[in-house]
């Protein structure tokens, strides 16, 4: 008995160096109990809930705003070529250099953002959940393994190895499988070097769940591993998933731009905020609407998802009102 004590103790000590911040919000069965008014907190926090809206409005914009702003995003009207133009009632936003709707190109450019973070996120919350899950609960060899795995990719600058890589494949990458094929490359580098951090946190948090009078009770009763993880780990460890996808989020924005600023990400006729960036600078003194308007809107995008993600913190943290 003291035996399995001591295992306890040092499973959450483990935990805690492991995910000192994030982690904590899904520490323990009792902890998730306590933590039932988060949802109250969430809504108190005025700017996550306007985050929440503003986000939803976004996406809103993204997904339907082609269907209602009719102008091509990548192909230039002849029968209305006018380039660089500052805003005007035919083009609220202007035109770029090419004569393509500013508006209409941004627009596209919205959807892009969303799609390269909704993929590198759903690739973080697979690889980073399942192996941290995994590390965390069988320990031993397979945790020694995935951890040695994860410490070789924390050992690159995350930016400079996602740099590497679309540099390295992304021309090929483009000539075979044209835009998407450059788009999922983008995520994927970006995907590559972001699961390790989630599946850290998670593994913390599995660590102590494992020693959990619950969790020893269900092992008692006969409940498989994959009982356990399915009914008390994945469930316990939502409010991780949560919290850093949706803090990972502003990595994944601001990263697929600096890609795209430096020509390496999505390319034309494609269009990312990135992308027209750094179209833009060219012809900042002559028509500089056409560096401020994408500007405005990643700068929006990452205080948006940094209030919302920070709100949500708050909220599903049990220590928080302790």
């Amino acid at each position: 008995m003291s035996m399995g004590r001591d295992e306890a103790d040092e499973a959450r000590l483990d935990a805690r160096a492991e995910a000192p911040a994030i982690a904590r919000v899904g520490a323990t069965a009792d902890d998730l109990i306590q933590s039932r008014g988060g949802h109250g907190r969430l809504w108190r926090n005025r700017k996550a809930v306007v985050s929440l809206v503003l986000l939803a409005l976004l996406v809103a914009v993204a997904a339907f705003g082609p269907l209602v702003w009719t102008r091509s995003g990548t192909d230039v009207d002849l029968l209305d070529y006018t380039p660089k133009a500052f805003p005007s009632a035919a083009h609220p936003l202007g035109t770029d250099s090419t004569g393509i709707d500013t508006l209409a190109r941004l627009l596209l450019g919205l959807r892009t953002t969303f799609e390269v973070a909704l993929f590198v996120e759903a690739i973080n919350v697979i690889l980073g959940v399942g192996a941290g899950v995994l590390a965390g609960y069988f320990r031993g060899p397979l945790d020694a393994v995935l951890s040695r795995i994860a410490d070789l990719l924390f050992a690159f600058p995350g930016l400079l190895f996602v740099i590497f890589v679309a540099g390295v494949f992304g021309p090929a990458v483009s000539s075979f499988y044209g835009g998407l094929g450059r788009l999922l490359l983008t995520a994927g580098a970006l995907a590559l070097v972001g699961w390790p951090l989630l599946a850290r946190y998670v593994r913390g948090v599995t660590l102590s769940l494992r020693e959990q009078e619950f969790v020893l009770a269900a092992r008692a009763t006969g409940v498989g591993p994959g009982g356990i993880i399915r009914r008390h780990i994945l469930p316990n460890v939502a409010g991780v998933i949560v919290v850093a996808a949706t803090l990972d989020v502003v990595g994944v924005v601001s990263g697929e731009a600096t890609l795209s600023l430096l020509g390496l990400g999505i390319q034309p006729p494609g269009s990312s905020l990135g992308l027209m960036i750094n179209d833009a600078r060219e012809y900042l003194t002559t028509n500089w609407t056409q560096e401020f308007f994408p500007c405005v809107v990643l700068a929006l995008i990452i205080l948006l998802f940094s209030f919302l993600g920070d709100g949500l913190r708050d909220a599903l943290d049990p220590q928080r009102e302790r």
